[in-house]
């Protein structure tokens, strides 16, 4: 029998006996209620708990971490608890939790004396102390809980009492019901009428029906088994309807209301908060939370946080970051997978359980980690979570092999993409087909030019198996994505982009001081007489070195740090093709401070957090930087709109959107990047292993990176409406327009092979015109057009030892490719 009921046991007991044990429970009664007006003497004896702090006490309550557009991203907590006011419980709920637990609440002053004498009697009958009988008032329970007082005893009831007592002399009604609304556990790691309703019923508690509100107040006691509506629906159906008859017993409800509430069926399901999205900049927020506002408050504070992640911009990064992986190594060849039997993490197949399979939803298509428990030379089976899946021979036809049993065996784990339709029938196998997990990682940032706000962010290809996060905390060299810092400085200078330097090979000293570094380009061909424009686009190597060196090293460096760069960076020459490493977050800012034409935005992830009351704790505003003047910087955006659409970066030309940006290839290619944006949106892509090893052979950022970005790009651009899509970078009062030839720099004219119209600050524009002897002069070999180029100031140009040494580099590369 439920507590709180009235009982009626068929005990033969006579008249004269059932008068003197009346007599008894009373003076006990009495007794009891004496010891409570005694006050202090017997508190003291007891060592009763200090009670003033309930009246100011806060339930610990979860912090939750929301999208830009107020979706939940997570929740941090000690227990999952969301709290309520007393105005935001509806009364159903708070009559059915007095029905159930304390029908007398409202008319008893912390104990009840009726509920005391049914409780002795039951424990007499049933010939042992404590037996249950529905003694403790709602007040004494909220008493017990708050204080942690859960022994059997008699020196626990007593305090319990007085407590009860003292608490209902410094709270109305109200409080202590919200307060233990607020308090209760209600199974599944729910604390709370809030996190439970939005657990089993997926709404808040305001919005719940008689029924549900009479469900969730009938698990009180026995929430996890006898009464759960998970484990036990019959139970939780037959409890549900007990707590109704006791509403209509108090006239708390009609008997039509009663009728139709009995009528419902359970409507449960567990809708726990599934957090599939954002797991990397989840986490940087929880870092940060954790180190402005201290522990305690991230997790039992409820604080309300409010970000700038786009979850739709999101979802299309990871997407963009794991299938661009997957596709890039799987396009270096298989590789056999894991096996979590032989390292041990595993006695067999059925006993491996993946992080990734925690609430697991087969989403058609999706890719996901399968672990091999049968193979044969045509078919293997794999388990993924609660499910079996097939593949067969077909479906691992990329490999090249002519059985399974060749590549895979039991206890392997790879990764395998389901079907357009995933059979609804747990007992049907799914077929899959055969993917592979990647050894190679990837970092995505996607910034908003205009206030800084960090839009999307993936740290790597995933967080339950990594969770260092490479997209803020890795620092690696950026390569030729550095260059644009280079031909800034220059711009800043006086430069113009149809200047002309000569790409030849030349010697500069080593960290030794010797003459030994030759700048080499990534053909290791030279093309003598070229422009600014055309050795950016095309990413010349030994011009943009020649171009550091006429700037001044240290003048590019502090080009670079007014852009947002932070990491070291010293003034040698390597210095101009990425050789100190870099943030990618931090490359990221510099590139929306070129697209927003030389004005910084500093990166923001939190917008605002807020206290549990609603107070405002911390609101955060763009931070613009100026850091170069607009026409300068245009002429850089004007440069890298051509690398988008003749240089390096032209796949991204397809994309039909004004775009601009810059490809980085490192050394031995262990690094590979592509750093774009447009007018609105800045994205970078870093791609490599975690360990400085290469990629592959030739793997350079156009063709590991920028396929990721375009992916991405390509779903942001989509979303957009035809007029934002084809918006242009705007053009800045002191820039203007000249045709001039793209090979030579000069004034263009009806013979010009390739004319494009030139970017120049007012005053600048070249006056020479071309001619055909120029156009005949840059389609020779560099040495023969040396003694026809006249070299600026300062200019480092070829010498035997360089012509020596880059030869010998030629011959090197040619012999490792053959």
């Amino acid at each position: 029998m439920p507590p709180g009921a009235a009982v009626c046991y068929p005990v033969a007991v006579n008249e004269r006996t059932l008068r003197l044990l009346t007599r008894l429970v009373w003076a006990a009664v009495a007794g009891c209620l004496a010891g409570a007006l005694l006050g202090w003497g017997l508190a003291q004896m007891l060592h009763i708990p200090q009670v003033d702090k309930i009246t100011s006490y806060t339930p610990s309550s979860t912090t939750t971490v929301m999208a830009d557009d107020g979706t939940p991203l997570a929740n941090f907590s000690v227990q999952r608890r969301i709290v309520l006011r007393p105005e935001e419980i509806p009364n159903s709920l708070k009559l059915a939790i007095v029905a159930t637990e304390d029908a007398d609440f409202y008319h008893h002053g912390g104990i009840d004396p009726a509920a005391i004498f049914r409780a002795v009697v039951y424990s007499i009958l049933k010939g042992r102390l404590g037996a249950r009988g529905g003694a403790s008032t709602l007040t004494q329970q909220l008493a017990r809980t708050y204080f942690g007082m859960h022994q059997r005893t008699i020196k626990r009831k007593l305090k319990e009492m007085l407590l009860a007592i003292d608490i209902e002399k410094r709270m109305s009604k109200d409080q202590i019901l919200t307060l233990y609304a607020n308090m209760v556990y209600l199974g599944q790691g729910a604390y709370g009428v809030e996190a439970a309703s939005r657990l089993y019923f997926g709404k808040s508690a305001r919005d719940l029906d008689l029924a549900q509100a009479a469900l969730l107040a009938g698990m009180i006691q026995n929430p996890e088994r006898r009464w759960s509506p998970i484990r036990n629906p019959s139970g939780a159906t037959h409890r549900r309807n007990y707590v109704l008859k006791r509403m209509l017993d108090l006239r708390f409800i009609t008997p039509q209301a009663y009728q139709a509430a009995i009528r419902e069926p359970l409507g449960v399901s567990l809708h726990k908060q599934r957090i599939d999205t954002g797991a990397y900049f989840v986490e940087t927020i929880r870092q940060r939370l954790e180190k402005s506002y201290g522990t305690d408050a991230l997790y039992s504070g409820g604080l309300q946080v409010t970000t700038t992640l786009d979850p739709t911009l999101q979802r299309a990064a990871e997407r963009a970051v794991r299938e661009g992986l997957v596709k890039l190594d799987m396009s270096l060849g298989y590789r056999r997978p894991e096996n979590v039997i032989a390292d041990g993490r595993a006695t067999s197949p059925d006993a491996y359980s993946p992080p990734s399979w925690n609430d697991l939803e087969l989403e058609p298509g999706a890719m996901v980690e399968g672990v091999v428990t049968k193979v044969s030379r045509r078919r293997a089976t794999f388990r993924i979570a609660s499910r079996t899946a097939r593949l067969d021979l077909a479906g691992a036809a990329w490999t090249h092999t002519t059985s399974l049993r060749r590549i895979l065996r039991p206890g392997d784990v790879t990764l395998v993409r389901l079907p357009t339709t995933v059979p609804e029938d747990p007992k049907k196998p799914i077929p899959v087909t055969l993917l592979q997990i990647p050894s190679i990682e990837a970092a995505l940032v996607a910034m908003d030019n205009r206030t800084g706000d960090i839009r999307a962010m993936v740290g790597g290809f995933d967080f339950h198996t990594s969770e260092f996060n490479r997209a803020i905390q890795a620092k690696r060299q950026c390569g030729s994505a550095f260059k644009p810092f280079v031909y800034l400085t220059a711009f800043q200078q006086g430069y113009t982009p149809a200047d002309t330097l000569f790409d030849a090979p030349f010697l500069l000293p080593d960290a030794t001081g010797k003459l030994t570094y030759c700048p080499k380009n990534y053909h290791g061909e030279y093309h003598g007489i070229t422009t600014l424009r055309r050795a950016l686009e095309l990413s010349f190597n030994a011009t943009a070195v020649k171009l550091e060196q006429l700037v001044g090293p240290r003048n590019v460096i502090k080009t670079a740090r007014k852009f947002g760069i932070t990491t070291p960076l010293h003034p040698y020459a390597t210095l101009a093709l990425g050789a100190f490493e870099v943030r990618l977050i931090d490359l990221v800012r510099a590139y929306a401070g070129f697209a927003n034409l030389g004005v910084t935005p500093k990166p923001i992830m939190i917008t605002e957090v807020k206290n549990l009351d609603g107070k405002v704790l911390e609101r955060n505003f763009p931070d613009l930087e100026p850091a170069m003047p607009p026409p300068v910087t245009y002429l850089l955006v004007h440069v890298l709109q051509g690398v988008v659409l003749e240089g390096t970066g032209q796949a991204a030309a397809s994309l039909d959107a004004h775009l601009a940006g810059k490809t980085g290839t490192t050394n031995a290619y262990t690094d590979a990047w592509f750093v774009g944006f447009s007018p609105r949106l800045t994205v970078g892509v870093w791609v490599g292993r975690d360990l400085k090893k290469t990629i592959a052979n030739r793997m350079t950022g156009a063709r590991a990176a920028l396929p990721i970005w375009m992916s991405f790009m390509k779903t942001y651009l989509d979303a957009l409406d035809p007029q934002t899509r084809k918006e242009d970078f705007p053009v800045p009062a002191g820039v203007v327009f000249t045709p001039v030839d793209w090979y030579t720099g000069l004034r263009a004219i009806p013979s010009c092979p390739k004319v494009i119209l030139e970017a120049f600050l007012d005053g600048t524009e070249p006056t020479e015109s071309c001619s055909k002897k120029r156009h005949e002069l840059v389609k020779l070999p560099w040495p023969f057009q040396e003694p026809f180029y006249t070299p600026r100031p300062g200019e480092p140009m070829p010498t035997p030892d360089a012509v020596e040494i880059a030869n010998e580099r030629l011959a090197q590369k040619q012999t490792l490719i053959h």
